[in-house]
């Protein structure tokens, strides 16, 4: 079984639509509500999701606490904003094999409720929310995601996995369709964007 985890902070204006695109029949959905004030929570328990409610503690927690109750042997983390593209956790569940961790790529579109201009990309490989199909048994070797970072935390266990000789296989799939509008965590916390990448890189990078 796939264990699809979804944090979400007063996302009721994108959630049903993200719940809606996860089709892989028999998903254990986690819902993963951080201290939203708006109907996020109502939203989940409509979709039949399973629920972990937090005081607002930040994505990084509430990735860690989904884990916590996710019980199939792979797991997939997904934003509570974005859409999954029509059959991509099939398939890369058809290709993960022998692999420990699959990644795929994502693909940007700005949201048709948004009017700010986005500059859209298709990404490269890395662990980003909705790509990257993951051995639950890896976390109970590699551990849970560094709840000292705000951002960049998927990589910091993705370098931590590699450390460790983790299988990663690297797939074209688009499996990801990234929805820009003006919460973005990304768009919002570029400063804090950057001063967690710092960390990410004198933690792995530079020698002591």
């Amino acid at each position: 079984m796939i264990s699809v985890i979804v944090p979400v902070f007063n996302g009721e204006k994108y959630l049903q639509a993200a719940l809606e695109s996860i089709d892989f029949p028999n998903a254990q959905v986690v819902v993963v509500d951080d201290g939203s004030t708006d109907t996020s929570l109502q939203i989940a328990r409509d979709f039949g999701a399973e629920i972990v409610a937090l005081p607002h503690s930040g994505p990084v927690c509430a990735r860690n606490a989904g884990l916590a109750i996710a019980t199939g042997d792979y797991i997939l983390f997904f934003d509570a904003d974005d859409l999954m593209v029509p059959g991509a956790i099939a398939e890369m569940r058809d290709q993960i094999a022998d692999n420990d961790i699959i990644i795929a790529t994502r693909s940007d579109f700005v949201s048709p409720d948004c009017n700010t201009q986005y500059k859209t990309s298709q990404s490269q490989h890395g662990v980003i929310a909705g790509c990257a199909l993951i051995r639950k048994s890896m976390f109970e070797k590699i551990g849970m995601f560094d709840t000292e970072l705000m951002c960049g935390d998927a990589y910091d266990w993705l370098l931590r996995a590699r450390g460790a000789n983790a299988k990663v296989l690297e797939i074209p799939l688009v499996a990801c369709q990234r929805r820009l509008h003006g919460d973005n965590i990304g768009i919002k916390m570029r400063g804090q964007e950057y001063a967690d990448y710092c960390k990410i890189i004198r933690k792995h990078f530079i020698k002591k």
